[in-house]
């Protein structure tokens, strides 16, 4: 192991971070991206430094293969724009840069700077951009080209002993992005690693923080979830730490409330994991975003609703509250399935398309009425005409 140094104010040398080289990692390259390394090589043949960052290197170094390669670079959006035809830029505040290869989105970023706090949007150096990010396992970059692993945090340590620890202090950490909460249990829960007394209690202290997320948000991190091969064991996580009531309120009390929903919700979750891990889903867990879930292969996502729309439309029918007429009972039924499901922003399209799906499979439309029968008088009789024949003669002229 290396150590890199940089000189402090003073003019001292101080440890910046440890390198671990090819020996002291078990990164198996065969489990990266030909893409992804090509977008590292192609950056640094301009002269820039690029690395794989975050969860796609934890994953690697726990012996999976990542779903997807987060790049990070000190080139800045517009010169990263320039360097690849095939990429283009992507926010407002914070200027990304997505490279389509292979039928795939890489997300490259530019290393950002500590001047305006952890959630600011300024550039800046690779020891800034370590810190600002939330788990320590989430803070490890790797180099494909030195097959080298920087670790500035402590990091490789903590995946060793499988141990979840907070970058930034647990009195901010939070309450910056509450999203990080869900994203913390569900690498917890996941791989298996164990949370210190005093993030539990920071996270059950600010669970309702995400009460405050945008609708969209939450719902971008459950459809991931939903994706992960692993949503049963995710959401008994949050449900564990208090959160999901502010992810589904209404799943949340069903089911604290039912324990034959409660057995049916997470059977479901299993069946959906078992889809999710099959080798025919392999483009859609590689999405770069939910977006490319829910907009692409819908096989997860309408499933899912499916599921609770089933589950409502029976409770319609037995309590014998279905209106006769069908276009009546979707509208009531669509907008009853928002209304549980909220505040997740669902997708109108894979909302539909389950409800349809759900609708013919089990027969649950309601038949059309009868067409309405015209009452009818007694028959009249059409009058008839009576035309008397004239007789003519061979001149012309009429006889009497």
């Amino acid at each position: 192991m290396r150590i890199r140094y940089y000189r402090n104010a003073s003019g001292g040398l101080q440890a910046k971070a440890r390198v671990f080289d090819h020996t002291e990692h078990s990164i198996d390259p065969a489990n990266i991206d030909k893409e992804a390394v090509a977008i590292v090589r192609r950056l640094a043949s301009h002269g820039y430094s690029a690395y794989l960052v975050g969860g796609a290197v934890r994953d690697l170094l726990l012996g999976k293969r990542p779903k997807d390669f987060d790049i990070v670079t000190d080139a800045l959006p517009n010169r990263i724009r320039k360097i690849f035809s095939n990429a283009r830029i992507i926010g407002k505040r914070f200027k990304l840069v997505h490279v389509y290869a292979d039928r795939k989105i890489y997300e490259v970023s530019t290393f950002r700077s500590l001047s305006t706090g952890t959630i600011g949007n300024e550039y800046g150096t690779i020891d800034e951009d370590v810190a600002r990010r939330d788990f320590t396992v989430n803070a490890l970059y790797y180099d494909p080209l030195a097959s080298e692993v920087l670790d500035f945090l402590g990091g490789m340590e903590d995946l060793r002993a499988k141990r979840l620890r907070a970058i930034i202090p647990l009195d901010k950490i939070f309450r910056e992005d509450p999203v990080r909460m869900v994203r913390g249990v569900k690498y917890a829960a996941v791989n298996h690693f164990s949370v210190s007394i005093a993030l539990r209690l920071a996270i059950r202290r600010d669970a309702p923080l995400l009460s405050e997320v945008s609708p969209s948000r939450l719902a971008e991190e459950f459809y991931k979830i939903i994706a992960s091969g692993k949503s049963a064991v995710i959401i008994r996580a949050l449900e564990k730490y208090g959160l999901l009531q502010y992810l589904l309120p209404e799943v949340h009390a069903s089911i604290h409330g039912d324990k034959a929903f409660r057995d049916a919700f997470f059977q479901h979750l299993s069946s959906l994991d078992l889809s999710a891990q099959a080798p025919e889903d392999a483009s859609l867990l590689n999405s770069a975003s939910a977006a490319e879930i829910v907009q692409g292969d819908r096989r997860l996502i309408s499933p899912f609703l499916g599921w609770f729309i089933r589950q409502r439309l029976r409770q319609f029918v037995a309590q014998e509250v279905v209106p006769r007429d069908p276009s009546i009972f979707r509208h009531e039924a669509f907008s009853d399935i928002r209304t549980f499901l909220s505040p997740l922003n669902l997708p109108r399209a894979a909302l539909e398309e389950a409800m349809e799906q759900v609708l013919q499979e089990d027969d649950l439309l309601p038949a059309p009425p009868p067409p309405k029968r015209r009452k009818r008088g007694p028959r009249r009789r059409k009058p008839q005409l009576h035309v008397e024949s004239a007789h003519v003669d061979s001149s012309g002229a009429d006889l009497p």
